[in-house]
């Protein structure tokens, strides 16, 4: 089957790298989509992506594309009763950024760099649910076993480099006038050699900040850092990137924003807007 999405990646801090997955047909009848990421042998729906109504083309923007492994993408269509009508070709790609990017999923905007301090990730543990049972007339134990968890208690310490670093590292679990989910997406530089998933969702209940340089007058600042691996939160839950408010903003009249666009999905696409309402 074809229908594959074209993929356009951008490496800049606007605000962070990201891909845009762009499906510009789909099946005849296909009234929703759900769009698949693999990548590093995971499979995750994009964020945003799920049961994603289509009139004919879908863009959606990943933040979660993660650096230095191929990436696949790929949609399951649906009609209209919800019935399956399978799915579109994959396209793939690889996106090569250095440096690694921390950011909570549920807000994209608030990402930054960060680096990881020596110690961080040296030990990785996933333990296995079960225990040791010695049955009558047993000398050696015998294991009741079950599943293995995700990595536990992993040390992910970071240092920045700026107070505006620091600030939105602090951000992304909430602030006095804010809450949110304390889970944050790292996403791993493409050439820094650190056996964490990719990309690797850390659920995160305290924060120690270190200071390094700002009573000198410098702005290097660390962060003591132990998380769990956990799942991120449903991929349904989505920040918007570019909203109707920021396109009525940027057009003085209904009528100005129709004629620069040729079509609804030229309209969905128009970032270049985002963020002006």
């Amino acid at each position: 089957m074809a229908y594959a999405p074209t993929l356009i990646v951008s490496t800049d801090a606007a605000p962070c790298p990201r891909a845009e997955v762009l499906f510009t047909s789909f099946a005849a009848g296909t009234s929703s989509v759900d769009v698949y990421r693999l990548a590093a042998d995971r499979e995750y729906l994009v964020r945003g992506a799920v049961k994603a109504a289509v009139a004919g083309a879908l863009s959606r923007i990943d933040f979660e594309i993660p650096f230095g492994v191929p990436v696949q993408y790929r949609a399951e269509m649906f009609d209209a009763a919800g019935l399956s009508l399978g799915f579109t070709d994959t396209a793939t790609v690889t996106v090569d950024v250095r440096d690694t990017w921390v950011h909570n999923p549920l807000d994209p905007q608030g990402a930054t760099t960060v680096a990881f301090r020596g110690n961080a990730a040296r030990s990785l543990v996933r333990p296995i649910e079960g225990d040791r049972v010695w049955p009558i007339g047993r000398t050696v134990a015998v294991i009741v076993a079950g599943q293995r968890r995700g990595i536990q208690d992993a040390v992910l310490d970071v240092i920045v480099d700026s107070v505006n670093q620091a600030d939105r590292l602090q951000a992304m679990f909430g602030s006095y006038g804010t809450r949110t989910t304390p889970v944050l997406c790292y996403r791993i530089g493409s050439t820094d050699r650190v056996r964490l998933p990719r990309p690797f969702f850390a659920g995160i209940l305290s924060l120690d900040e270190q200071d390094q340089t700002y009573v000198l007058g410098g702005e290097k600042i660390a962060f003591g850092i132990t998380g769990d691996e956990v799942s991120p939160p449903t991929p349904a839950l989505v920040v918007p990137l570019l909203t109707r408010a920021d396109l009525n903003a940027a057009f003085p009249t209904r009528a100005a924003l129709n004629a620069f666009f040729l079509t609804r999905l030229e309209a969905n696409r128009a970032y270049q807007f985002a963020g002006t309402s």
